[in-house]
């Protein structure tokens, strides 16, 4: 998430604190957002928006039973009252993700969706894929677009280890996708930032510098590379430790105040982990966005979390995902900085 919150909600080393309450979280709030609490409060600054609820992986760190899924692709009607929303605050809108429990790219018009919203004023519109099924010509697509940014996660660049981490994937294949978007984005000479990923988990953690040097020699300097510390899924999923994660019930989580998730059939979750819709907010096709943010599920729920008792909500309680330093990003431009 980025915008005028890269210093915020990617932001992070901060080390062991007393646990923030009140003010304290406020303020907590403010600077890892960017923000003031008013401006937090009237309009979501982030959305992840999923136009299609599928995924071609099962991966092993992944806390979503796609299996268990119907396939729904979110209406036309539904999509453009949601940008007609969006364009009316325009300005408030720091980034929008078309990906939520998803592959993105399984949405044959993902293309037209990001178009509409580059229409409406967005600023900056975001893919996040495994980057399986990039081809040449949904690379131009997504460009031709408008495409501000696509992050792309490669978890490992040895063909073993990653297909035992993204099941179902095939190396080759996603690696050369990651190929063709670079050579097709400077062909182009489109100003698409490209991110690339690794997860760290067990199997991998001991290639980050490796990885770090490998997509260094091959990005711009406007580009990134992440490394990115597995989560556990709301404390449902099994991952490495990172010796942090008895500190995340002491701060307030950031999601809470700066993203509204809105999944294909319209109903808004609390979270991008709240995968099972266990705090539902409402529903996307009948309410306005400003009301859904103003939910008195999420308002009794961000309430717990200024008193530090995210330990009341089993999803919340020690959930990993928006730790301090959830990432370790190198701008190429710059020397590598923590997030």
């Amino acid at each position: 998430m980025q915008g005028a919150s890269n210093a915020a909600q990617e932001s992070g080393g901060v080390g062991r604190r007393e646990p923030l309450t009140r003010h304290a979280a406020e303020q907590y709030l403010e600077s890892r957002l960017g923000w003031p609490m008013a401006t937090l409060m009237a309009f979501p600054r982030f959305f992840l928006i999923e136009t299609i609820n599928l995924c071609n992986a099962r991966c092993i760190m992944c806390g979503i039973d796609f299996d268990d899924k119907k396939k729904i692709v979110m209406s036309s009607a539904l999509f453009d009252k949601i940008t007609e929303e969006l364009a009316q605050h325009a300005g408030q809108v720091t980034k929008v993700m078309l990906y939520l429990d998803n592959e993105p790219l399984l949405d044959r018009r993902l293309h037209e969706r990001v178009r509409l919203l580059k229409q409406a004023g967005i600023v900056c519109v975001n893919i996040a894929t495994n980057g399986s099924i990039l081809t040449k010509n949904r690379v131009t697509e997504l460009i031709e677009a408008g495409l501000d940014e696509i992050y792309i996660t490669l978890d490992s660049l040895h063909k073993a280890t990653y297909e035992s981490i993204r099941i179902g994937l095939e190396f080759e294949r996603t690696y050369q996708g990651i190929l063709t978007v670079i050579e097709q984005r400077n062909r182009m000479q489109s100003a698409l930032r490209i991110r690339i990923q690794m997860i760290l988990m067990a199997e991998n953690h001991q290639e980050a510098e490796t990885f770090l040097g490998h997509w260094k020699e091959r990005l711009k300097p406007d580009d990134e590379i992440v490394l990115q510390k597995a989560h556990n899924w709301g404390n449902t999923v099994p991952v490495m430790t990172f010796g942090d994660e008895e500190q995340v019930n002491d701060i307030p989580c950031i999601a809470l105040w700066g993203t509204m998730v809105i999944h294909a059939d319209g109903q808004v979750g609390l979270c991008c982990v709240d995968t099972g819709r266990s705090h539902p907010l409402g529903d996307a096709n009948r309410e306005r966005i400003e009301d859904l943010w103003r939910s008195p599920v999420l308002e009794e729920i961000r309430a717990l979390h200024l008193s530090c008792q995210r330990t009341r909500i089993p999803l919340c309680n020690r959930c990993t995902l928006w730790r301090d330093d959830k990432n370790s990003l190198q701008r190429l431009q710059s020397a590598h900085e923590p997030l």
